[in-house]
């Protein structure tokens, strides 16, 4: 097949192509949109998409999208990604620095972001965050669900119950907070009709592990909760997916692994692992209403490697 014939084929109605989509991004996410709704929990009229197609300079301008662990990783890209589309970003996370950090690049690329120390594994934390952004902004449109750590390895007679990664630590911060944030974020999303809410899961969410057995139970816990929430908020406007990364250029990789990240991917059928950014996008593909029936899923972000 030439190089045209293929531009040709794999051109979607939005008018973009395949290789622009690549080159630009994120921001081939916002052309693939330009033929879409642009809304979150409801599509909008055809005047009001073409009124942002026209007039708005980012696919999210002025929603905004709460995040929990953003001070790195996917959370921190995720972060970055949408405050270059417009939204208004109020993210957490417990390492104060970090999160400093992360709201300063955000404000000097011109983006609007605002960070808030808590703690995921403590409830009236996250309560406090979810209400500290509705406070500000009065509503909240996009939730990224996103804190997480890999707890204790080693099989269940040999991993670590309690102190710092062990087993509670793990269900504290993976189950728990991914609850404590649903039961204070559904209510506002109610009360607007409409929202995204998007679980971080995990490969592991969908097969056990002879080292990793107990993050692969606490991620299969976030696909039980992510399809619960779906079938119960579906009727309020309200979508509730799940994200499973495949391997990611992160410090929670990184202590996976034991090491050097320089190998990761040797396994993997594209041949390396992801960067944040890449996982982030993908994310963000799913909050478009366009996208409207796309609710209780799971979307698999691992390059094949579970095909």
């Amino acid at each position: 097949m030439s190089h045209k014939k293929e531009d040709s084929v794999q051109k979607p109605k939005s008018g973009i192509d395949r290789k622009s989509f690549i080159k630009n991004g994120g921001a081939g996410l916002a052309a693939m949109a330009a033929g879409g709704f642009l809304g979150l929990g409801k599509p909008q009229s055809a005047k009001a998409a073409d009124h942002h197609q026209t007039n708005s300079p980012g696919m999210f301008e002025d929603k905004v999208v709460l995040i929990t662990g953003a001070t790195s990783g996917i959370g921190a890209a995720a972060a970055r990604e949408f405050a270059k589309e417009g939204a208004k970003v109020f993210f957490c996370g417990r390492r104060e620095n970090l999160g400093a950090e992360v709201q300063n690049e955000i404000r000097e690329a011109g983006g609007q972001a605002i960070y808030m120390k808590a703690d995921v594994r403590e409830e009236e934390q996250v309560k406090a965050f979810v209400q500290a952004c509705k406070d500000e902004w009065g509503r909240i449109d996009i939730a990224f669900n996103n804190a997480g750590i890999e707890g204790p390895r080693g099989d269940f007679d040999e991993v670590a119950m309690g102190g710092t990664m062990g087993y509670d630590d793990l269900i504290k911060t993976n189950v728990n907070g991914v609850m404590y944030s649903m039961r204070y974020q559904l209510p506002v999303m109610r009360e607007q009709g409409e929202g995204v809410i998007v679980n971080v899961g995990s490969m592991l969410s969908h097969r056990g592990s002879s080292v990793w057995g107990a993050y692969a139970a606490s991620k299969h816990a976030v696909i039980g909760m992510t399809r619960s929430a779906a079938s119960a908020n579906a009727g309020h406007g309200i979508r509730v997916l799940s994200l499973s990364p495949g391997g990611t250029r992160t410090e929670l990789l990184r202590r996976f692994v034991g090491g050097s990240l320089d190998n990761a991917g040797a396994n993997s059928p594209m041949g390396r692992i992801a960067e944040p950014e890449e996982v982030a996008r993908v994310m963000m593909s799913m909050c478009l209403a366009q996208n409207l029936f796309l609710n209780g899923d799971d979307v698999k972000a691992d390059g094949a490697s579970s095909a």
